[in-house]
Order: structure tokens, then sequence, then C-alpha cells
């Protein structure tokens, strides 16, 4: 770029510019930032991503004032914006040895990304990053323009791994897997079988690598029984990439939607991108390890929408109450649409951010037990034909607790538990824990006790005329 600059082609930059959306120009001011086309309706789940990634100039609009959230993404862009929001990351560059990659056959020197490909792909990303043509030379393919599959495939190896939950185990994984309407997976007793399955459908290259691009969305493999005695194979790709998606869906990365589609072929818009970017800043910074990777400090405003990351509407506000019968009643208990801060001994300031993560489990009693130092508890349940929910939080310190029913949000005081809610309807609850006064520095954590019962019948504590 520099060289054409002395060249004088100032009309070339400009036009690249306007065609990639990725301007290096000055940074505007943070309340400058509107777009024409952004709309608070049909956006509203993305909203908040778009513009905390306009003003840090992750990803930027056009020239005519707009945005454009659907146009698709390529390979080269969302380097480009993991380049930028992420500013500590750099594998490759730091590289040596059999780790660094010195070129790409197909991104010279001359190319927009260049960098940035060369600084941050190094030999750790193994899977949907890089392949070899038919001379045998690295290529990276940087115009691709990435679908849903290939980004999650991609995020395998990103942050040293640290996006793939290693406490979900092979069972648990193949158990997430199977529950996708549209990404095949397989089960096989016989390894034999399991075997041949993996070299049947042309999913690996003559070298060894696997297939870069494909119109395809090949089948993940597992042995065992069934989806409830199920694990890992030997097929490397299959592992990865039910890794991958398993470990997305239970961080609320990238998901499928409520039907249990996936969406694997999708093209990844720009509006799903930020999204994305901002979930996977979140979640590294909950986990304490944002630091490793940027010194980027995002004031955030939720990340919106749906479990699709692509789809569906924010929380709804609604009228501020709680009903003195003891029984949750969703036309009389408070939803918060931004942040909560009732709480006068300081509230947590948590987003009403609709997503249900899923990074901890009830036991067969329905019990859920955690050290909130490690991060707070983040759970789900489905009701199915139950009608009420009766739920308790127990901790040496002041723990509140966030409910999310079908993407509505509703806070609750530890004082005020445990609390019976009508779940009559509902398809998904999901609960987060907010520490009031958290002390990371802390010897010994803060072990919070989070307990769910469903039952059909209303509890005879809350009846009218009972005693609670």
């Amino acid at each position: 770029m520099k060289r054409l600059r002395r060249l004088g082609f100032t009309w070339f930059i400009w036009l690249l510019i306007a065609a990639l959306g990725l301007p290096a120009l000055p940074a505007k001011a943070a309340d400058a930032v509107t777009f024409s086309d952004v709309d608070a309706q049909k956006n509203g789940w993305a909203i908040g991503s778009i513009y905390l990634m306009a003003q840090k100039q992750v990803l930027t609009g056009y020239p005519d004032g707009t945005f454009r959230p659907n146009q698709t993404i390529s390979k080269a862009e969302w380097t480009t914006m993991i380049y930028r929001l992420f500013d500590k990351y750099r594998p490759n560059l730091y590289a040596t040895g059999a780790q660094k990659i010195d070129s790409f056959a197909d991104v010279s020197p001359q190319h927009w990304s260049y960098r940035q490909v060369s600084e941050i792909y190094n030999q750790s990303f193994n899977w949907g990053v890089y392949g070899l043509n038919n001379r045998g030379q690295l290529t990276f393919h940087p115009d691709t323009q990435l679908t849903r599959l290939q980004l999650a495939n991609m995020l395998y190896s990103f942050f040293d791994t640290r996006l793939i939950d290693r406490r979900l185990s092979p069972n648990d994984v193949c158990t997430v897997v199977s529950e996708f309407k549209d990404i095949p997976s397989y089960i096989y007793v016989d390894k034999n079988v399991y075997e041949q399955a993996s070299k049947a459908d042309g999913r690996y290259d003559a070298a060894g690598s696997v297939l870069m691009e494909s119109n395809d969305v090949l089948p993940i493999l597992f042995t065992g029984n069934d989806k409830s005695d199920c694990g890992f194979g030997s097929d490397a790709f299959s592992n990865a990439q039910a890794s991958s998606l398993a470990s997305l869906q239970a961080s609320g990365i990238m998901t499928a939607n409520e039907l249990g589609y996936f969406r694997p072929l999708d093209k990844v818009t720009r509006a799903e991108a930020v999204t994305i970017l901002n979930r996977i800043y979140n979640y590294l910074k909950k986990n304490y390890w944002l630091g490793d990777y940027s010194t980027i400090e995002l004031e955030q405003q939720g990340t919106g929408g749906s479990t699709g990351a692509g789809g569906g509407t924010g929380a709804s506000g609604g009228s501020a109450g709680n009903g003195s019968s003891g029984i949750y009643n969703p036309d009389t208990t408070t939803y918060f649409p931004d942040y909560d801060d009732r709480s006068e001994e300081g509230g947590s300031g948590w987003s009403s951010d609709s997503v249900i993560n899923v990074t901890d489990y009830f036991d067969d009693k329905g019990v859920l037990v955690k050290d909130l130092q490690k991060g707070e508890i983040e759970s789900a349940l489905t009701p199915k034909d139950n009608r009420y929910l009766t739920v308790d939080l127990k901790s040496q310190d002041k723990v509140d607790l966030y409910i999310i029913l079908d993407g509505k949000i509703a806070y609750l005081k530890q004082e005020e538990l445990p609390k019976v809610i009508s779940v009559d309807g509902v398809k998904l609850v999901g609960f987060r824990t907010a520490q009031r006064s958290p002390n990371p520095m802390r010897v010994g954590g803060t072990t919070a006790t989070l307990t769910v019962q469903l039952s059909k019948e209303q509890p005879e504590s809350t009846k009218p005329g009972k005693k609670k």
C-alpha cells in the first residue's frame, strides 16, 4: 500500500476503503457514530455491538453513512476485525521455529490484509484456516466469504484454544452436537466402521489436511452406543468441529436457534460478526483472560439478541412490582431492558442481554454448586409441561439472581428467595448470578448453591391462605 501511495494512486485507496468498509481513518467521537440503515427493530439484537465496534474502528461504516449490517464478510475482513479489537494478539509475529508460517501463496505483500494475516496465523491454527494448493504451497483464501460453520471451525484455534470449554467431556460434546438439526452427526458402535466413514467422504486432501472449502456440511463422527453414551474417535476433524460447536453453544458466542438450527452454510453478516466479536471479548474478560489479548476498553451496552447471533430481539421493558402471593407473575414482575442498578449495596450492572449462556449444570436433584471466584453461575432449564418453578439461592456473601424467561429478564434479590415462578408456556429459563461486591482477590472465593424444582401443581405453601 505504501508503494501505491508513493505512486500517487490515492483514488485507489479510497476505492479500497469504500469497498471493504474497513477504513483506517481517525475515529469519530462516540456520540457522532450513526448509521442510516441500522434499524432499532430489525437490528435490535446487534445494535449495541454495531455501535461499540464502530466507535473503536473495529468495523466501521461506509462513506454514504450506512453500515450494511446484512452484507457478508470475508476471512480477511474477519482477521482484520480480530487484529483491531485484540491488539495484543499476534501469534505468528512472535512465533519461532516450526510454529512460524513464513507466507501464504495467495496473500502477497500487496494484499490489503497482508499484515493482519501474516501476524496472526501460525501453525497452531489447524482447522479451517489454511490448506495446500496443487503445488504444495500454503494458501489462506482471504476473499472467501465466511459461512457460520467455517467461522466456528476457525474459532477452535483462536486465543490459545481458550474458547473451547475443557469442562465439557466428550460425552457432553456428543450430546450437545447431536441436538443440532442441520449439522449431521453419526454414532458408530463398531470402530472399524467408524474408521471407514472418516475416509469415505473425501474430507481430507492428499496431504492429510481438511478441505478448506466445501458446499457440503461434513458429518461429525462419534463412537459409542447412543447420544447419552458416546465420545470421540480417531477422526481429529470431527473431534475439533464438535468441540468448537459445543463450546460456542455453551458460552453463547455462536449458537443454534430455539429450534435447534445452526444455519451452517449461511454467510456471516457484518452485524453477526460484530456481535460474535463482542461476545468473545466479554467471554475472555469474564474469565480474566482479556489482558492477554487486548488493551481496548469497551463500554458494554449488551450484545443483544437471540441465541443465534443473527436474529431475534432483546428483552422488553415492563412495569415494576412484585406479586404478594409469592408466585411470579409476568405481568407484575419488573423487567429491566438495560442495566439494573436497584441494589443499594452496589448492583452488578449486568446487561440484560437475553442470550442465555450455559456454562454450569444442575445435578439430577436440581442443585448447582459453584465457587463464584471462577465466574458467575450461568445455567438454564426447559420447563417442558411443568407450570411452576421453585428457585432458591444460598451463599456466604450477598448474591442476587437474574432469571430469563424466553428472553424477558427478571431480577431477584437474595432476600426475595426462595421464590415460586410461573413457567406455564415458557420454553426456556435461564439463570445468572450477580455478586453485589465481588472480590477476585478473596481467599477461598464465594460458594453459591442454586436450587431449582419444577412441578405441575402450585406448591402448597404459596396457595392463598397458606403460610409461606
